[in-house]
């Protein structure tokens, strides 16, 4: 049964008029058309992405709804509709009826009654019902096969459970109770007063719904809140029936009168002509002769991937291939079909989602799609298996003699089983990686999202399986009877393989499975170790620095609020304002929903008027330090390893480059003091040292390699400081006579190439006039003329297919390449060019870490890697392993890739991260 779409219409007729309020966008006759431009290429973006045969487009009532019968004041606080967005709603249900997209309407009832309604019927046949809009009132829908796909940015966010809890802290069945406390100014929805979102989630978090808080108003600890909460009953009661939405409309429409059978687009064309709306015309023109045109980057794109869209009609999967495991017999047997099988697909179920301190509480294998076992440890009763002999028939699988495993974040269950006293040794597959790999474009790579999108299979979600705890939410796994576990757990097992299946020919087309099976999975337990590892912190060290960085943050306040004329708040947005544009007269340079901006490039183009922006910058910087790294970094040291433990995300990044997390070590500052005093604090155990090495300009290096520009690739050869040689080009001065200024322009502009860095960008980094600038940078292409061949030859590959490629292979989807609004594709440009440069770079490390670890392995030595931060890797050494170590990395580091220039390393050693550089 395909799934039914509804489009609340206002919604997006709201959301495409006031995108576009500061700019209004008009037609030949000066007419404002922003809604109607906004709301045709989002309604063509979703047919092109999603090929709806069931679709309607829904429409509020011309008359008052029962809503203002019941409160005069229902929606009395908006402003009228502007005039100029009036005119256009006749236009937009015209083109609608010219197009044959079918509209529904119902006098006395919002939109929204209308959706829901429709969904209810949805749900009784078991139809998936999607609804998009904008409008949080309709995620109270949300429920099994009812989703929101929220517009953004030219995508649609697909809503489902977990998302609305994720973005609002409570689930679709309480957001109608949600609404009724914090109420909703834009319809003139009361609420109780004095109550917000924080104290509404922390209300509905302990006692799930509106009534059940006035059920239990007597132990509602906050004598304040119990007060407002008395007080506004009636007020909130109201709001729950102004916020509730009619499932039982009298309609005579059913899903199959919304049949989208075919665009009617030639009677549409002459409506969009008269208003000039040709990039409307085009996309209706290439969506009506090709059906649904999945390819975003645009009609002269061919990209070099399959079709990953998801697929639109869900089903469940078979599970009656599912079997729990009740003894260790049957486990044997389980072990020796997976031995059979050509790959095991295995899964942890655990106490939590860190791995430093979560334990198995169950294992699932599969042995072949919709062949899978769940092998409990413990169940609701207590104990189900005895891990011992469960943890011996693993480890024999999995670790003394191996069988190949796939995972999904199979990183995770590693350092689970690790922990556990079992290595997985034959790691084969990650699924997450491979989707990822295949497009490093889309959001979500958990199994749920993939499962939907390349088997077109609804999984069951933990929040539906295990039972809720006192605070409401799911609790541990264990609790969860044992048939319903056993359900869900050898799915995540099954549907694993099930990815594994589908994804990998999807790797051979891409010509990706090299990349995979070379860099990307060899790091995995790399990683993985590094992680479990984690690094030495001097508290005491970061203690002193924050006392310190009080006194200067002090300091410097004084002398704002001196330069000021007096006190005023310095972090709030708009105190600043009044005190630079109002009081000091600055000239503001951009203006936000909330004033004029005070952001960092704001304020540096005005310090060069006023010493206040100066200050606050300085203020703002140590401000952060302090806040993110001194006085946190000591909290999360793990009390029982003594040290601080990253998280490494390797899908992270489009471009390839790995990313920390929980805390992000990468983002301290590097060639400052302030950053130097903060590494400072990350120390070797006694005993040992850290061994850095980091290449030299590898960026550059790869440029020089891509574009095989003479010029570049001489400077390199030569020894010369490349800076100071592209500054002698630049300014016609001998080698010798370059000043420091002149280097750091050449080093802006050779940094500032490989992210398209304009002339405005250019004048703004390096404070000078924009045609000076301009000047430059054709001063450098001039004579780096290789250099400009190699951008022009990227961008038109990448208009051409699509896609860009790194040296090893990895592959960047440019979706907007061929955008016609200049900005976009100004940005897909960029996109274009950097990617083969930073992705080759990020490559040739992951390449590193693999050479490094096998090297360390084969000398038996006990150094370890400890850090990857951009170009650089950290090991601990023992003392007397110090010159090993360094040797390890000088030798192996280079040997990463064969390039027209060698890779140059620079290894250091020192007793804190601080001492490296």
């Amino acid at each position: 049964m395909k799934p039914l779409y509804l489009l609340d219409a206002y919604s997006l007729v709201y959301r495409s008029y006031f995108a576009f309020i500061r700019r209004p966008l008009r037609d030949s006759q000066g007419k404002n058309v922003s809604a109607i431009f906004g709301f045709f290429r989002s309604f063509l973006s979703f047919l092109q992405q999603y090929d709806p045969q069931y679709f309607g487009v829904i429409l509020d009532s011309r008359t008052p709804t029962f809503r203002h019968e019941r409160y005069a004041e229902y929606k009395g606080t908006r402003d009228k509709t502007p005039e100029d967005l009036t005119e256009q709603i006749p236009f937009i249900e015209e083109a609608l009826e010219a197009l044959g997209v079918p509209q529904l309407r119902r006098d006395g009832f919002e939109a929204d009654d209308l959706i829901a309604t429709l969904a209810e019927r949805c749900r009784k046949e078991g139809r998936a019902c999607y609804v998009i809009s904008g409008d949080k009132d309709l995620l109270q829908l949300v429920a099994g096969n009812t989703r929101v796909l929220k517009p953004s940015d030219g995508s649609f966010e697909d809503l489902g459970r977990d998302e609305v809890y994720a973005a609002w802290g409570v689930y679709p069945e309480q957001i109608r109770d949600y609404l009724s406390l914090v109420g909703d100014s834009s319809d003139n929805i009361p609420g109780v007063k004095g109550i917000g979102a924080k104290g509404a989630v922390a209300l509905l978090e302990r006692y799930t719904t509106l009534d059940g808080i006035y059920e239990n108003l007597g132990d509602v600890s906050s004598a304040s809140q119990k007060k407002k909460l008395e007080e506004g009953r009636d007020s909130a009661l109201l709001s729950r029936e102004l916020v509730t939405l009619i499932q039982d409309v009298d309609l005579p429409t059913d899903a199959e009168d919304l049949r989208l059978n075919r665009l009617f687009a030639e009677k549409a064309f002459e409506l969009f002509a008269e208003r000039g709306m040709n990039s409307v015309i085009e996309q209706l023109r290439a969506v009506s002769a090709v059906g649904a045109a999945r390819v975003a980057a645009g009609p002269k794109t061919t990209v070099l991937v399959p079709d990953l869209s998801p697929t639109k009609e869900l089903q469940e999967p078979d599970r009656s291939g599912y079997k729990q495991v009740s003894s260790i017999d049957e486990l044997q047997d389980w072990i020796g079909r997976a031995r059979q099988a050509k790959v095991l697909a295995f899964d942890c179920e655990t106490t939590g989602l860190e791995a430093l301190v979560a334990t198995p509480v169950g294992f699932s294998l599969c042995v072949a799609p919709g062949e899978a076992c769940y092998i409990p440890l413990f169940g609701p009763d207590g104990v189900v298996l005895e891990e011992e002999p469960v943890r011996e028939a693993l480890r024999e699988l999995l670790e003394t003699d191996p069988v190949a495993v796939v995972g999904q974040n199979i990183k995770y269950d590693y350092q689970v089983m690790l922990r556990w006293g079992v290595r997985i040794k034959r790691i084969m597959f990650d699924t997450m990686l491979a989707a990822w790999l295949i497009d490093s474009g889309i959001s979500q790579y958990g199994m749920d999202a993939l499962a939907e999108r390349f088997l077109g299979l609804r999984t069951l979600h933990y929040a539906d399986v295990v039972p809720a705890g006192e605070n409401g939410k799911p609790g541990p796994f264990h609790t969860t009877p044992l048939d319903l576990a056993t359900s869900y757990a050898a799915e995540d097992a099954d549907i694993t393989l099930r990815l594994y299946e589908a994804l990998s020919p999807l790797l051979a087309e891409a010509r990706l499975e090299s990349l995979m099976q070379d860099i990307e999975m060899p790091i995995v337990p790399i990683l993985a170790d590094m992680e479990l590892r984690g690094i030495g912190l001097n508290g005491a060290v970061l203690k002193e620095y924050s006392v310190e960085l009080t006194k200067s943050l002090g300091a410097i306040e004084a002398e704002i609020h001196r330069l000021a004329g007096h006190e005023f708040n310095i972090a709030s947005t708009k105190q600043l304002q009044e005190v630079l544009f109002t009081e000091r007269k600055l000239k503001p340079i951009k203006k936000t929903k909330t004033g004029y901006s005070t952001d960092t490039d704001v304020l540096q183009q005005l310090a060069a008027e006023d010493p206040v922006p100066e200050k606050v910058l300085r203020y703002r910087q140590l401000a952060k330090l302090k806040s993110t790294y001194v006085d946190t970094l000591p909290a999360l040291v793990n009390p029982e390893t003594g040290r601080l433990h990253t998280h490494f995300v390797q899908t992270g990044t489009a471009t390839g480059r790995l990313s920390s997390k929980d805390p992000n070590l990468q983002n301290i500052p590097i060639r400052d003091e302030e950053g130097r005093r903060i590494r400072a604090a990350f120390v070797p155990d006694t005993g040992s040292v850290f061994v850095s090495a980091d290449y030299s300009q590898i960026e550059l290096v790869v440029l020089a390699h891509l574009s095989q520009d003479p010029g570049l690739l001489a400077a390199f050869r030569s020894g010369q400081d490349v800076h100071r040689s592209t500054a002698s080009d630049l300014f016609g001065v001998a080698l010798e006579e370059v000043s420091a200024d002149q280097r750091r322009v050449a080093k802006t502009i050779n940094f500032g190439v490989m992210y398209g860095m304009s002339a405005f960008r250019l004048a703004g980094e390096l404070g000078i006039p924009r045609g000076r600038a301009a000047e430059f940078i054709d001063a450098y292409f001039a004579k780096y003329s290789g250099i400009r061949g190699f951008i022009d030859a990227t961008v038109a590959e990448a208009e051409q297919l699509g896609v860009v490629r790194t040296m090893f292979g990895r592959q960047r989807l440019v979706r907007d390449i061929n955008n016609r609004n200049k900005t976009v594709k100004a940005g897909a440009e960029r996109i274009a060019v950097n990617t083969p440069i930073q992705g080759s770079a990020a490559d040739i490390v992951k390449r590193a870490m693999v050479l490094v670890r096998d090297r360390l392995e084969r000398e038996q030595l006990q150094t370890r890697m400890l850090l990857q931060v951009h170009d650089e890797l950290i090991l601990e050494a023992p003392e007397a392993e110090r010159e090993a170590a360094e040797a390890v990395l000088r030798e192996e580091m280079p040997r990463a890739a064969e390039l027209s220039l060698p890779l140059r390393v620079n290894v250091e050693s020192g007793y804190s991260w601080g001492d490296l550089h």
